[in-house]
């Protein structure tokens, strides 16, 4: 017998000898497998799996036989309704199921074999031949299992794969349970956003939560917990978001929005956005309309970014009572923005005369917005604080002689302080400063005279800072007069400076410290430091730094203190203060002040020094031992520095490169200053002949150090050796 080793002569020769019933039994495993790996899974309710698959073999055998097929899958469904079977069960007993119908059916044995009769008859091209006889893939138990599954319920599932529930869903679901009250998970949101950083968890809670209820406070915590980290278009993306989701912002979530721009590090880039989300308020369809306070946040944006003109055109929208009224913070913003605006910055670009010009219609200005205020407290509608006051006072400051006496006149007008100098141009104001009997009253500055007048609404005219008649309260009967406090000092302290004059200066304080028992602030000594160092007295100097605290002292307050005795070195007893403050300034500082020991050296070489016996006669031998004295006081703070310079301390180890260089710089300039000390005691002879040798080796040390410095700067930077 012949041996058929062509797998396609053998098929032919099968064909002609047992019928073509084998190309059928043959191919039944292809057919069925086909249909479950080439069929699309798609999602179709209309008709079942089986009625699919029928259709599809009905095609195939070219519709003939129906009894034949109903036969093939009749059996093929009662095999998919056993479980637990195998791949190779599954397969095998369907492919009997269907050799078995094609013996038992004699009409479907002539259908199977009219369709497969005609496929290789005049075609033995190669194509075919490949076309038909293609290996079919092996299907896995899983498949096969999971389509008896799909096909028992007449559902097929989209192509898409079934994304797996993730364990942060189930830590929602798991805190829904118990945070179903709006007020339960506003609590929690904002405990949460306060003690972590987990804001991807919450944002997804609220989110869930909000698809079934009103969670708007826990939006409003979201937008605010972005505002504050500074991320303002995170910010309005959930505020947008928030809107999207059916959650209505209310008043507090435009108060977060605005109150956190306003505090933004880029302010010309957030005000349009704000500006955009403030003017969508005004809409018809808009369920929140702006209050003060939105007006207020805006405002203040408007005055950091120096747009005068938006914020103008804000003010104009406050009425005159209501939700959209002006209060005292309305004004305070506008005044402080007219300040600032007038200053200008340091690299400014405009030229003296245009900043005087801008200063003076600043003021104008500012009198003019005053006139309103003073209106609105005499009528009740406002109240006037501290910071009205101090804001109103710092535009005068920045004006003219005439407008810093004015400042007097204003605390007086709001919180009843009488003025303590008479106002300017007045006898009595000439009696007490005879700098200004000198002065030209008669030429005035042109300037001033284009000064407009401020008239009042009815038209009559209104004296700038008067005495006025301020509202009563109803509740003790007492005037509604601002409370004073350290701002209000500092600012008539800064305008006694301005105009020179230290008795105001003093009975303001004693007024402030003794009678109305105010806690005086760092700034506040350091303003009345600065009005008596331009008096030059230095006494007093010292007696309000022995009553500072420790804890307000710096470097800064003795060098102003020392600056103070230098001024004042004609008084005999300037150098004794100077002492004074030196010991108060090694109690409280760790590291002294270069420059105040340089002043306090100083000092000792120009103050007048005078015999013992005689106090009005100066003498050599007095100026020898006032100049050694202060060399011997100033050796311990120089050893200190020196150690300080070499190796260094907590306090110059955080300087920077160049606070080292600049501190370096003055400890030589010390230095130097110290050696030219020594110098005059001995050319002048200020000392007696024996005491030359212990000066000379004193010189000498210093010499050494100040030459090792210069050489170890020199290696370091060869250029300045060159």
């Amino acid at each position: 017998m012949t041996i058929l080793t062509c797998h396609g002569c053998m098929r032919h020769c099968l064909q002609s000898i047992i019928g073509d019933s084998a190309i059928f039994a043959a191919s039944s495993r292809s057919l069925f497998t086909s249909t479950l790996n080439t069929r699309p899974l798609r999602r179709n309710y209309s008709d079942t799996s089986y009625e699919r698959t029928k259709s599809q073999v009905e095609r195939n055998s070219g519709g003939s036989n129906t009894r034949g097929i109903s036969n093939i899958y009749n059996g093929i469904s009662k095999e998919r309704n056993k479980a637990g079977k195998n791949e190779a069960g599954n397969v095998r007993t369907s492919n009997a199921y269907i050799r078995a119908s094609n013996e038992r059916s004699p009409a479907g044995r002539e259908a199977a074999g009219s369709g497969n009769r005609g496929r290789f008859d005049g075609r033995d091209s190669e194509f075919e031949r490949n076309r038909y006889e293609k290996k079919v893939p092996e299907v896995s138990p899983r498949m096969v299992q999971r389509k008896q599954w799909l096909d028992s319920r007449g559902i097929r599932p989209s192509s898409k794969k079934d994304v797996k529930v993730k364990t942060v869903d189930r830590q929602i679901q798991q805190h829904l349970k118990y945070l179903n009250d709006p007020l339960k998970l506003a609590d929690f949101v904002r405990n949460t956003l306060r003690t972590s950083d987990n804001f991807d968890f919450i944002q997804e809670l609220v989110r869930t939560a909000s698809k079934n209820a009103l969670h708007v406070v826990s939006w409003n915590h979201l937008v605010g917990y972005q505002m504050s980290k500074g991320k303002m278009n995170a910010a309005i993306s959930t505020y947008n978001e928030m809107k999207k989701r059916a959650q209505t912002p209310d008043a507090y979530t435009y108060t977060t929005l605005f109150t956190g721009a306003a505090e933004h590090k880029d302010f010309k880039v957030a005000l349009p956005k704000v500006l955009k989300i403030y003017n969508s308020m005004f809409a018809e369809n808009s369920k929140v309309k702006p209050n003060t306070i939105h007006m207020n946040c805006v405002l203040k944006m408007c005055s950091k970014a120096m747009d005068m003109d938006a914020m103008f055109a804000i003010a104009s929208q406050f009425t005159e009572k209501g939700l959209k009224a002006p209060n005292n913070l309305s004004f305070t913003i506008i005044l402080n923005a007219l300040r600032l605006h007038a200053a200008g910055g340091p690299r400014t670009l405009l030229s003296p005369i245009e900043i005087r010009r801008n200063k003076r219609e600043a003021i104008v200005r500012s009198r003019g917005i005053w006139v309103e205020v003073i209106d609105r407290w005499r009528k009740g509608d406002i109240w006037i604080d501290e910071e009205l006051v101090a804001a109103m006072g710092r535009v005068l400051l920045v004006g003219q002689e005439d407008d810093w006496d004015d400042v007097f006149s204003l605390v007086q007008q709001t919180m009843n302080i009488p003025r303590q100098i008479p106002k300017l141009g007045t006898q009595a104001r000439q009696r007490m400063d005879p700098a200004s009997q000198s002065r030209d009253r008669n030429n005035k500055d042109p300037s001033k005279e284009e000064k407009p007048e401020i008239v009042a609404d009815g038209g009559n005219h209104v004296p700038q800072f008067g005495n006025i008649t301020v509202p009563i309260s109803k509740e003790d009967g007492i005037a509604m007069f601002a409370k004073p406090g350290p701002n209000i000092l500092s600012l008539l302290l800064q305008a006694s400076l301005e105009l020179r004059l230290k008795a105001p200066a003093t009975s303001y304080w004693n007024i402030f410290t003794q009678s109305l028992l105010i806690q005086p602030d760092k700034e506040n000594y350091h303003a009345y430091l600065r009005v008596l160092r331009v008096a030059r007295s230095s006494t007093e100097t010292v007696q309000l730094l022995q009553d500072m605290p420790r804890e307000d002292m710096e470097a800064k307050t003795f060098r102003i203190s020392m600056s103070c005795c230098v001024r004042d070195k004609r008084n005999p007893n300037s150098f004794k203060n100077a002492g004074k403050i030196l010991d108060l300034m090694q109690m409280s500082l760790r590291q002294p002040d270069i420059p105040a020991l340089r002043d306090y050296l100083g000092i000792a070489i120009t103050a007048p020094a005078f015999d013992p016996t005689d106090n009005t006669t100066p003498s050599k031998q007095a100026q020898g031992r006032q100049i050694l004295r202060a060399l011997d006081r100033l050796n311990p703070s120089f050893i200190n520095l020196k150690s300080a310079l070499h190796f260094g301390v907590s306090s110059s180890k955080t300087l920077g490169a160049h606070a080292r260089n600049e501190m370096a710089k003055d400890i030589m300039g010390l230095t130097k200053r110290m050696i030219g000390a020594y110098d005059l005691l001995m050319d002048n002879a200020l000392v007696a002949r024996d005491m030359y040798k212990d000066l000379t080796k004193q010189r000498s040390k210093l010499a050494a150090f100040l030459g090792r410095h210069q050489h170890a700067r020199g290696e370091s930077l060869p250029s300045s050796a060159a």
